[in-house]
């Protein structure tokens, strides 16, 4: 690392923030409200319809979403949860991807719990791609949101992946040198971000919380079927991707839904460029005429797609130039 590329961090790090090792306490700066439910630790913004249920992947958690939710809670509402063994979860069942759906569909229960009548759009990421894609089909989960999992690209990258996983430290001598380390190989290209997220990624001894070599045993089931999940969904779907080849081009040809690629970001889109994400997903909830609630799935059964429009509130952020 020299000097200029140094300072250059330094400026857009600014001072990080004191007594990192209370960082689990800072959830509440991003979310409104954190509940305990069968062991899984739910966060949530409730504000506007519809709710957006945000599923992070392997080795991060729910506020690997932070900077994305200030965004989305402009005009919806959204939930998180941490994992199975990631985060603040007191639940340590094996990393199987019928365990994971069966934890994600206790979350979407518990939600509905408290909004019986207000619809869902799930967001997954890497892994919580694959077990949003999996979720059994419900007429209350009205939209899925893929953020960079390709089952294909997925199966092809194993190896790499197992590399990757095997050459980076098993632990850190401070917080700060830990968000340099994700900064600098660009597995999170926003500072800012990385402030706020990888500290949760920690043990207190500053080693990583989740052995991520150790769920290799996994790869293949929750790589398997993805493709197939997505394309069956049978409401709304869009996809984000990072870099152009990690989709076949006939599928990019023959697709009936919006693919977004976002060329300048990471395998974490949505911590890269949180404020772009989230005007594709306002657009996605208007434009494609996403039901919100009970109600407007009777209005839409009853006006059909081409009379029907969603009152759902507008990001207010209008960005130049995007795609």
């Amino acid at each position: 690392m020299n000097g200029k590329s140094q300072s250059i961090l330094q400026q857009q790090l600014g001072t990080l923030q004191p007594n990192f090792r209370n960082h689990n306490l800072n959830w509440n700066l991003y979310y409104e409200n954190l509940v305990i439910f069968n062991g899984t630790p739910i966060y949530w913004v409730m504000k506007s319809e519809p709710i957006i249920l945000l599923i992070h992947g392997a080795g991060h958690c729910a506020m690997t979403f932070a900077l994305l939710i200030q965004e989305l809670k402009t005009f919806c509402s959204c939930f998180s949860y941490d994992i199975i063994s990631h985060g603040l979860s007191q639940r340590n069942e094996t990393l199987t991807i019928k365990n994971l759906i069966s934890e994600c569909e206790s979350v979407i229960e518990f939600i509905r719990i408290k909004n019986p009548n207000t619809n869902i759009i799930l967001l997954g990421h890497s892994l919580g791609a694959a077990i949003a894609s999996k979720i059994k089909h419900q007429s209350y989960i009205r939209g899925l949101i893929v953020i960079d999992m390709i089952e294909s690209k997925a199966f092809e990258s194993i190896q790499i992946m197992d590399y990757q996983l095997r050459k980076r430290p098993s632990l850190f001598s401070s917080y700060s040198s830990a968000i340099n380390y994700h900064v600098y190989n660009n597995l999170i290209r926003n500072p800012i971000s990385a402030q706020i997220t990888v500290p949760h990624y920690l043990n207190e001894n500053l080693e990583w919380k989740v052995d991520l070599i150790g769920t290799k045993q996994y790869w293949e089931q929750w790589f398997e079927g993805i493709q197939n999940g997505f394309d069956t969904f049978p409401y709304q779907k869009m996809l984000f991707i990072a870099e152009s080849d990690r989709i076949p081009t006939d599928q990019f040809l023959k697709s009936r839904y919006p693919i977004h690629l976002f060329e300048k970001s990471g395998h974490n889109i949505h911590e890269d460029e949180p404020i772009r994400m989230a005007k594709h997903i306002s657009d996605f909830i208007y434009q494609q005429r996403v039901p919100i609630n009970s109600c407007e799935i009777e209005k839409l059964k009853q006006l059909g797609i081409i009379g029907f429009r969603p009152k759902v509130l507008q990001y207010k952020i209008e960005l130049k130039d995007i795609i």
